[in-house]
């Protein structure tokens, strides 16, 4: 007698794609991220309509704790001069948080797409908030100390190590994207493996994979959302310190 599974067959990395332009776009990654940023700015609008300078309510206090958080980073590795950030590192956050939490959501059916997947999971994603946050870095290092700083800091210590300051910053994109999209991305792929499990196990296949998926929303997912916005405060640091 052939050992029952319980498969569920999840395409990995797939997606509901539509041709914009003569460009594949990836129409379930933007519906996520359209309703991660509905949220954000619905919960501002939320907050700012509840806020009070008295008892503050809920979700005033979780705020309240996470700009206090990003404010306290800020203050202990740039002082005064960093605090402009305080509002992008708060937002990327909170929306890299949300687009996380996404995979929590039950839209998968037995071999069909997640209809609503973390966006974050995607290297797209990933990759273009890396860059809008290293291009912002950039932008900034110029504005604030100026050309001849901004081209000096590849010739440190040493013109010697030019070619590896260049390689550096070309790398700092790369290791923000593949460390958000690798881990999001590896949690999904775990939900797919686990589904493939024979079913006698200590925990029933379905069970193991919601222990899996509130793990790796209510860890994982936060952990995600602080590296990468700890690691934007870092690199603005050596922006406005002039590399030093």
């Amino acid at each position: 007698m052939t050992p029952s599974l319980l498969a569920i067959s999840v395409p990995v990395g797939d997606h509901v794609t539509a041709k914009v332009f003569g460009f594949t776009v990836n129409v379930d990654d933007l519906v996520a991220v359209g309703i991660a940023g509905l949220i954000v700015v619905a919960l501002g609008l939320w907050l700012r309509h509840q806020v009070t300078s008295g008892v503050p309510g809920r979700l005033q206090l979780v705020f309240e704790t996470i700009v206090g958080w990003v404010e306290n980073q800020v203050r202990s590795t740039m002082g005064e001069r960093g605090l402009f950030i305080i509002p992008l590192a708060v937002t990327l956050f909170v929306f890299i948080l949300l687009c996380n939490w996404l995979e929590i959501l039950p839209t998968t059916y037995p071999g069909h797409h997640q209809l609503i997947p973390a966006p974050t999971g995607d290297i797209n994603l990933a990759a273009a908030l890396a860059i809008l946050v290293i291009v912002l870095v950039h932008v900034s290092w110029i504005r604030l100390s100026g050309w001849k700083s901004y081209i000096r800091h590849y010739f440190r210590p040493n013109a010697i190590f030019f070619p590896i300051n260049v390689v550096e910053e070309i790398a700092k994109p790369l290791t923000l994207a593949l460390r958000l999209f690798g881990n999001i991305f590896a949690g999904g792929l775990m939900l797919v493996l686990i589904s493939d499990l024979p079913a006698k196990l200590i925990l029933p296949v379905p069970a193991l994979a919601l222990v899996w998926k509130l793990f790796d929303g209510l860890f994982v997912a936060p952990v995600q959302a602080f590296i990468f916005t700890l690691l934007t405060i870092l690199y603005f640091d050596a922006a406005i310190s002039g590399g030093h």
